[in-house]
């Protein structure tokens, strides 16, 4: 088989892998490596080409699902005023960490470490620097530290097991506490 056959068969195998961990894991809440490779359409061996183990698949599912919704939360930034962007981060935060439910639970790694290698760095120092610039942010608040804090608050509130209307609410508050 050519080379070029080969990686595009290769690309679809991953993403049929992918696809059907995400279906699995809506359904049932967990999976075994042979229920996925059946769901997938490919074999155990081919499975096993692309990922090690479970935690590589759930790995690769938080890489590719988390960028995504990260860059999604951000556009809500845009037009709101900060505060009310802060509030609809909270919810936004909140109903992911629950539609998510099943892959956090999963516990194959912590959350903190997770999301850092789902998320390099910190997307929302930029949009927080461009806020400070507009006046939206007193000049003495750094973008950097706030930027941190809210990737921290905003994993203790998926953590949290409490009502997500309370969660919210408190997520709300501290966000915006960060930036005044």
């Amino acid at each position: 088989m050519p080379e070029i056959a080969r990686r595009a068969d290769a690309v679809q195998n991953r993403r049929a892998i992918l696809d059907a961990v995400g279906r699995l894991l809506l359904e049932q809440g967990t999976f075994s490596m042979s229920e996925l490779a059946r769901a997938a359409g490919v074999t155990r061996p081919t499975l096993y080409r692309h990922f090690k183990d479970r935690d590589a698949v759930l790995d690769a599912l938080a890489g590719d699902v988390g960028p995504l919704i990260v860059a999604r939360m951000l556009e809500t930034f845009e037009g709101l005023p900060l505060g009310e962007a802060l509030d609809r981060l909270a919810a936004d935060v909140v109903e992911v960490g629950h539609q998510y439910r099943h892959v956090l639970d999963d516990g194959h790694r912590q959350l903190h470490e997770l999301a850092r290698l789902v998320v390099p760095g910190e997307p929302i120092r930029r949009v927080l620097e461009e806020r400070r610039a507009a006046g939206e942010m007193p000049a003495s608040v750094d973008p950097d530290w706030v930027a941190r804090s809210v990737r921290a608050l905003c994993i203790t509130a998926i953590e949290d097991a409490r009502s997500p209307d309370i969660v919210r609410t408190d997520l709300a508050r501290s966000l915006r506490a960060l930036v005044t």
